[in-house]
């Protein structure tokens, strides 16, 4: 894809008749257009779109810009199969989910890279999602689909992969800035570029700051400092050596969960009506919940709390050394480091009266819980080109995991600590295979991981919750992957079909983990958790007509046995408020339907549809099997309408039925399922660029987030009503 040629589109400016002259008039010829997309997390190597097998999907830079996304999982709300949630405004808790399952089933890679928080409650990326601000993005590839044979744990139901900027060639870069509603202000700056002969050194930077002093009730700061590198440097005519960093720095103030309120049935599920405006603000001024008026409504949203935040830094550093001394053969050695502090800090304060149950869990002193996690991963892998029909990639990874966990309770005498260690050994294969003049695509590929604990550190040693447990490794892991497509070129219709087995193991957290409850420590782990299992399937076809591009996915999902919260009666560690446990499964099925449309060279449109039927096997919640915070409907319009060369107006729509989220009431100990509307969130943006030379230019741009105003909560959180944004960037 380059700059100045059309997206897809073709024009038919004139025609010439054999023998005939063209006299005095013009005749002007434009270049068609020219684009060609390599996809690289389906199968762990770089493919076009022709060869995926599997079902996949990409969102570009150049679609982030003109919808004026400032995060990737705002990018994300388009793909077909992902529900995406934001617990309230900028920097509050996000979520990803794929294909019905939950958050943790989801891998996020940056650059191919596994990018987990060890010390998260799932071991996954749940901790960083809300701090992943666009900063060097080039695009964002999401395999939909198992991927645990290529990635590992996680992959469950899906894989997200942020590319960032390779840089090369001229140098060149960005300044973009940007300020609006809720006191949103967000600046970046992006350089990249070449050096040397033939681009000996290839880099890119980009450094962001984001911050919003306002948020939803004007006491919901955040704040976000990202960086990101990457430097590629050519030892010699076959052998590269590239670093890569990033690393950010992330502050949020977090609001009070959403409670129950008023005269509710005792069983069923309970239909979400908020108090209004004014019963909060006195909830939040210290009146008890059972003194509001709440008339008809059922909950309370999460309301604020002043001495409640979140505080979190990473750094992911990478060194990787690749060659390829034949055409036929390459290998690559990679280190990648990825550090983690995560602090969570909670006071007396808070909303509700505090003799009154809505103040109930609020710590009688300040506490504080410390988060640190470290992984470190060495891959190495080699690719063979076995003849001109079959692509063989195999290797091997080590991982080394480091869990701290500092809880600091209202008194210095529930102060512990839990310090854990654990390291693998993981071997895969995979076999990628083409015939019939590359129109039949087949790929199978293996994993095999062994692990290794070291025995757990708790302080104080003494009344520790596990001290006469004997602690188990987890035990082996095995994922396979198969899949296969037929591309029929008469008619530009692929067929594919995709089956394979997931693992996800039990997090360092849900084994040893531990929480605050009424400002004391409690443990919440159980180290003899087993692991957790599923099996997978979808199959679908992609169809070409013109300049239309249209998909259809059916897909089906069992999760064998799964990681929960729950009650721990008669529980050998104490645990009298329940903690991790194994428990039944679930099924989820659906299908994921996406048109690209181009009826005009100066009119872009996309839209997606996700059907979603996500069980529980036990229920989560009493006589309630259907899985939390999956909407059985999801749908997304995005249409770009160009004006001119100089002038382009966006507009994206994302909405989805009603679904089902658990609210815990103080008052009975017990959690409740409430049904929440769907979400119906419209943007629009305009932007307008006045090139100032051949090689600079000025973009100026607005936009208007939630254009219809609609009110809307996320699993009882409040979410931004209607705000403007607008900004200008300039590229040099």
């Amino acid at each position: 894809e380059a700059e100045g040629f059309s997206r897809g589109a073709t024009r038919v400016v004139g025609a010439v008749r054999a023998g005939e002259g063209v006299g005095g008039s013009d005749l002007t010829l434009e270049v068609a257009g020219v684009r060609e997309e390599i996809f690289v997390t389906a199968q762990d190597s770089p493919q076009t779109v022709e060869e995926v097998s599997k079902a996949a999907s990409v969102v570009t830079r150049g679609e982030i810009e003109e919808r004026d996304e400032f995060s990737v999982a705002e990018a994300l709300r388009t793909v077909p199969g992902l529900r995406v949630q934001q617990l309230g405004g900028p920097g509050a808790f996000v979520s990803v989910k794929a294909r019905g399952l939950r958050s943790q089933d989801t891998a996020v890679l940056f650059d191919g890279l596994r990018f987990r928080d060890v010390t998260a409650p799932q071991g996954d990326a749940s901790s960083f999602l809300s701090d992943l601000v666009v900063t060097g993005a080039s695009r964002v590839e999401v395999l939909r689909g198992t991927g645990s044979s290529l990635y590992g744990t996680n992959a469950v139901g899906g894989v997200v992969n942020v590319v960032t900027e390779e840089g090369g060639g001229p140098f060149r870069g960005s300044i973009f800035g940007e300020g609006g509603g809720l006191g949103f202000a967000r600046g970046r700056l992006q350089l990249a570029g070449g050096a040397g002969d033939a681009d000996r050194v290839i880099y890119s930077a980009a450094l962001s700051h984001l911050n919003v002093s306002r948020g939803m009730d004007g006491d919901d700061a955040a704040r976000n400092t990202s960086a990101q590198g990457r430097v590629l440097l050519r030892v010699a005519p076959t052998a590269t050596l590239t670093a890569r960093v990033y690393t950010a720095d992330s502050f949020a103030q977090l609001n009070e969960n959403p409670l129950p309120v008023g005269d509710i049935p005792a069983t069923g599920v309970v239909d979400a009506r908020p108090v209004s405006e004014g019963e909060l603000r006195r909830f939040e001024s210290g009146v008890a919940a059972g003194d509001l008026n709440a008339g008809a409504a059922t909950f309370v949203p999460g309301a604020n709390d002043p001495d409640n935040s979140r505080a979190g830094r990473f750094f992911s550093g990478a060194l990787t050394f690749a060659q390829q001394p034949r055409e036929s053969f390459g290998y690559s050695l990679t280190y990648h480091a990825l550090l983690t502090r995560n602090s969570f800090r909670e006071g007396p304060a808070g909303a509700g009266d505090p003799s009154d149950f809505s103040n109930f869990f609020e710590p009688p002193a300040p506490t504080r819980s410390d988060l640190r996690g470290r992984a470190q991963t060495f891959a190495a892998r080699a690719d063979f080109r076995l003849g001109s029909h079959n692509s063989l990639t195999a290797g091997y990874e080590f991982e080394h995991e480091h869990f701290f966990n500092r809880s600091l309770g209202a008194t210095r005498a529930d102060d512990s600590e839990v310090e854990v260690t654990e390291r693998s050994h993981a071997f895969f294969v995979q076999d990628q295979m083409r015939f019939f003049d590359d129109r039949l695509q087949m790929s199978v590929s293996f994993r095999a991981q062994r692990f290794a604990l070291d025995r757990p550190r708790f302080t104080p040693s003494s009344g520790a919750p596990y001290g006469d447990v004997t602690f188990e490794a987890p035990p082996d892991a095995y994922t396979g992957d198969g899949s296969i497509a037929y591309l029929f070129r008469s008619t530009a219709t692929k067929l594919r079909a995709h089956v394979g087995n997931g693992y996800r193991k039990a997090s360092l957290y849900e084994r040893f983990g531990a929480s605050f409850f009424l400002g004391s420590f409690s443990p919440l782990g159980d180290p003899r958790l087993a692991p957790e299992r599923s099996v997978a399937f979808d199959a679908g076809l992609d169809q070409t007509v013109g300049r239309a591009r249209l998909s259809a996915t059916y897909f089906y999902t069992r999760l064998q046995e799964v990681v929960g919260l729950g009650d721990t009666p008669n529980d050998p560690f104490g645990r009298a408020f329940g903690g991790f446990l194994n428990t039944g499964g679930g099924l989820a099925r659906g299908a994921e339907l996406s048109a690209t449309l181009a009826p005009h060279p100066t009119l872009d449109l996309y839209a997606s549809y996700t059907y979603a039927n996500s069980d529980q096997r036990r229920p989560q919640v009493a006589g309630v099997i259907r899985a939390f915070g999956i909407p059985d409907h999801q749908f997304a319009l995005v249409a770009t309408q160009r004006v001119g060369r100089r002038a382009a107006v966006n507009f994206d729509l994302a909405a989805s039925s009603d679904y089902l989220a658990p609210l815990f009431d103080n008052r009975t100990f017990a959690s409740r399922a409430y049904r929440f509307g769907g979400l119906l969130k419209a943007d629009l943006g305009a932007s307008y660029t006045w090139p100032l030379s051949d090689a600079r230019s000025l973009r100026l741009f607005g936009k208007v987030e939630n254009l219809f105003g609609r009110d809307y909560y996320e699993n009882g959180f409040r979410t931004p009503g209607r705000f403007g944004v607008a900004g200008a960037a300039y590229s040099f």
